[in-house]
C-alpha cells in the first residue's frame, strides 16, 4: 500500500523541531541505527517505514509499512537513505542522579549537530551515564544529532536544564566543577574527583559568565603544534580519556 499525503507530510516535518516538539516524534533512519533501535527499552518506536530489501527483526509489536525506494527517498532527510526509517516517541523525562561517583558532562550552548552527537557517542565509550545541557544546546533529536551519536543517544540519560542552577545542586552534593578555558590549568596536572562536574561551552562563545562564576577549577589542554583551536567534541574526548585514566 503506498503511503499517503498525510504519512508523508508527517514523517518530513519531523525533520523540523518545532514539529518534533509538537508531534513529541523524530526520527531514526539507517540499517544500523534502526537494528540498535530495536534491542533498547528506553526509546518506544511508533513506526517502521522500510523497503523489502531489509532484513532487520522488526518487533510484532511495532507498526510497519512495506514501501518502495522511492517511497524511502520521499520521506527521508539523507542524501542516500539506507532500507528502513523509524519514527521514534520521545522518551519519559528522567530525573538527575546527583548521587552518582562518576563524571557528569555539562554542556553550555553547543550549537552543532554534528559535535553534540560525537559528544555523546564519546561519553557513552567512556562510561559517563549522565550529559546535561543548557535550553540554548542544539536539540538532542535533530537527525543530525542521532546519526553522529551512532545509536549512543540509546544508553545516555539526556537532560536538557537551567545550568546555573544544575550546578549548584551538583556542588550541594559535593561534586567539584571543573571548566574548559584557554587560561585554565594544564589538564595533565590535574588529579580529577570521582564526583566531577565538567563544563564545555560553545564552539565560538566558550562557557558562559553565569557558569564562570561557579567554576571550582578551570581546565585546558596544553597545546604542542600550531593548530589554532580544537572543537569542543575533540577537545570533550580528550578531558574524559584523562578523567578515565585518573579515576
Amino acid at each position: 500500500m503506498s503511503l499517503s499525503k498525510n504519512e508523508i507530510k508527517l514523517v518530513k516535518s519531523l525533520q523540523m523541531k518545532k514539529y518534533r516538539d509538537l508531534n513529541r516524534l523524530f526520527v531514526v533512519e539507517g540499517v544500523k541505527l534502526v537494528n540498535e533501535l530495536f534491542e533498547q527499552s528506553a526509546f518506544k518506536i511508533d513506526a517502521v517505514f522500510h523497503t523489502p530489501s531489509f532484513e532487520g527483526a522488526i518487533p510484532g509489536s511495532v507498526h510497519t509499512f512495506q514501501i518502495t525506494e522511492s517511497e524511502l527517498e520521499r520521506i527521508s532527510g539523507l542524501k542516500n537513505p539506507n532500507k528502513v526509517l523509524a519514527v521514534v516517541k520521545y522518551p519519559a523525562p528522567v530525573t538527575i542522579d546527583y548521587t552518582e561517583n562518576n563524571l557528569v558532562l555539562l554542556l553550555d550552548r553547543v550549537n552543532d549537530p554534528g559535535n553534540l552527537g560525537t559528544i555523546i557517542r564519546t561519553a557513552d565509550w567512556f562510561g559517563i551515564r549522565q550529559v546535561i545541557a543548557s535550553p540554548s544546546t542544539v536539540d538532542l533529536f535533530n537527525p543530525k544529532v542521532i546519526q553522529s551519536s551512532m545509536g549512543a543517544v540509546y544508553r545516555i540519560q539526556y537532560h536538557r536544564e537551567d545550568l546555573v542552577e544544575t550546578c549548584q545542586q551538583l556542588q550541594a552534593n559535593d561534586f567539584q566543577l571543573m571548566g574548559a578555558d584557554l587560561g585554565g590549568k594544564n589538564l595533565y596536572e590535574v588529579d580529577f574527583p570521582a564526583k566531577t562536574g565538567l563544563i564545555m561551552g560553545s564552539e565560538s562563545h566558550g562557557i558562559s559568565d553565569e557558569l564562570q562564576k561557579l567554576i571550582d577549577l578551570s581546565i585546558t589542554i596544553p597545546q604542542f603544534g600550531q593548530t589554532e583551536s580544537l572543537n569542543v567534541a575533540m577537545a570533550s574526548g580528550i578531558i574524559l580519556s584523562h578523567y578515565k585514566r585518573n579515576g
